[in-house]
């Protein structure tokens, strides 16, 4: 096999992320913007990104491939335009098959990015893709996902506005419209249609929750089998290994919403929300509150076995133990097709965010390129810069000013508040309150040197009637962080040994 086109630089100038979901919106704009972003901050010819997406088929991954490489020409020309280059033949490209409602398809996905080689695509010339091996994942971004809405509940959407306003009405609706009840077999994708009478999920079944297998459980199961290329390449057990963005553990990004508030969204009654027409706010409550919880010392006995690397070959590597770091994202409001709607209200729906974010919401990026910026942002600071702004137990939102620009922003999650610490609701977070610092003295210049620090207050953009964290609220998301790791794992460990019996029996 010919040498990789990145082993001209060392290991550590090389950065290898992996987007799900990538074909279209939001997944689509953390692809175009990864390049655009890791190419400003990472001019030597001799720093390559490795970008590996994943769609649900193999034109679809085809196109994905060649709508990034048309953005990387896009940005060429406008870089020469300025007597500049981004030196496109460092930019790689690879896509492949991954349905999260299929487990087979997610183990499958997993053992080729292990195992085998993947087509890759360089630079923008139309040569033909050579096959790679990848060596490690630097950071795993969770944005595929479905929302399994069927439309706009007209009466709410009108009560919504009338007594929250317009701001709050397009931020946190009420108005959409699902059938809810959507289940799936795992081991072959299919949509299962729900028996007359079936109020919940038996074991037995053999059958899960869609939204929440699309959403949550499937890249959940997906990260543990690629454990292997998340370990690191540090010498030692435990070491952290060094890339593009410095020495730290791999990232696992999961893409929340801004929605995903509210306590109520979440019921471990229905964990897998089959009895709810709010499936995706509570798949995305459920991964707020797993990605936060995470490190706490009394979640950790229930976390720690789905961060141990199980593979065959585990013992074999000296880094086995390392622990990738976990974070949580949200791209604020963006018009997608994810919510159906005809090409009209689409237009009224597109217009209405934009009134939004001109009465000074900061939460409407509106496209997708904008609103991919928190996912990325998170997958290229420098380790010690977020750590500095206590990043892994922050919920990152992308969003941005009355004019457009961009900004980072920390968003409200109930029970947790702005970072698990009570009394930080109207904090200005251009200053940490842990380093009394501005943000930019930890190494990343993104608020220090941001002009609109007005924007960033913790206040600014909170839901209405949000009630500020008490430290009985705080005490309870823990315990119910707890709960969702005990029910994650054993659905993981069930799962798996199901997987097993019929990968084998093929």
């Amino acid at each position: 096999m010919p040498a990789a086109p990145w082993d001209d630089g060392a290991a550590a100038k090389q950065l290898f992320v992996l987007v799900t979901g990538a074909n279209s919106g939001i997944g689509l704009g953390i692809g175009q913007r990864l390049i655009d972003e890791f190419a400003a901050e990472h001019t030597s010819p001799s720093e390559h990104l490795v970008l590996i997406t994943t769609t649900r088929s193999a034109a679809k991954s085809r196109a994905t491939t060649g709508l990034l490489r048309q953005h990387l020409q896009r940005s060429e020309s406008s870089a020469a335009a300025n007597k500049g280059t981004v030196h496109p033949s460092r930019i790689h490209l690879a896509s492949l098959e991954l349905d999260l409602c299929n487990l087979p398809s997610v183990y499958g996905a997993a053992e080729r990015l292990r195992f085998e080689s993947l087509s890759i695509c360089t630079g923008i010339e139309d040569t033909a893709s050579s096959p790679h091996t990848i060596p490690r994942l630097d950071s795993v971004i969770f944005n595929a996902g479905i929302g399994g809405w069927t439309g706009i509940g007209w009466g709410n959407l009108l009560t919504n506005i009338l007594s929250d306003g317009i701001q709050q009405a397009t931020t946190f609706p009420t108005c959409k419209a699902s059938d809810g009840g959507l289940l799936v077999d795992p081991l072959t994708g299919k949509e299962v249609k729900r028996a007359e009478g079936c109020q919940g999920l038996d074991d037995n079944d053999g059958i899960l929750g869609q939204i929440f297998c699309a959403n949550v459980f499937g890249h959940y199961v997906f990260a543990h089998a690629l454990l292997p290329l998340l370990r690191g390449t540090g010498e030692g057990t435990g070491s952290p290994k060094s890339s593009a963005i410095g020495p730290g553990p791999a990232r696992i990004i999961w893409e929340s919403s801004v929605e995903a508030d509210g306590w109520y969204h979440l019921s471990l009654d229905d964990f897998q929300a089959v009895r709810t027409t709010a499936a995706y706010e509570s798949s995305k409550r459920l991964t707020d509150v797993l990605a936060l919880s995470t490190g706490l010392k009394s979640v950790a006995p229930y976390s720690a076995p789905f961060y141990k690397d199980d593979s065959t070959d585990a013992a074999n590597h000296k880094d086995s133990s390392t622990v990738p770091a976990t974070y949580v994202t949200h791209p604020g409001v963006v018009c997608s097709t994810l919510f159906p709607l005809n090409w009209f209200l689409f237009a009224l729906y597109n217009i209405a965010m934009y009134i939004s974010r001109w009465l000074g919401s900061p939460w409407h990026p509106v496209t997708a390129y904008k609103g991919a910026a928190a996912a990325v942002w998170v997958a290229l600071r420098p380790t010690a810069a977020l750590d500095t702004l206590d990043g892994q137990h922050v919920k990152w939102g992308a969003g941005t000013t009355r004019g457009g620009s961009t900004l980072i922003k920390r968003s409200e999650v109930e029970g947790w508040g702005f970072r698990g610490r009570v009394g930080e609701e109207t904090t200005v977070t251009t200053i940490d309150s842990v380093t009394g610092k501005p943000w930019g003295a930890g190494g990343d210049p993104l608020a220090a040197s941001f002009p609109f620090p007005a924007y960033l207050l913790n206040s600014r953009g909170r839901k209405s009637g949000a009630a500020n964290l008490t430290a009985e609220r705080r005490q309870e998301f823990e315990v119910l962080g707890r709960d969702c790791w005990r029910e994650m794992e054993r659905l993981r460990v069930e799962w798996d040994q199901r997987v097993k019996k019929v990968r084998e029996s093929q």
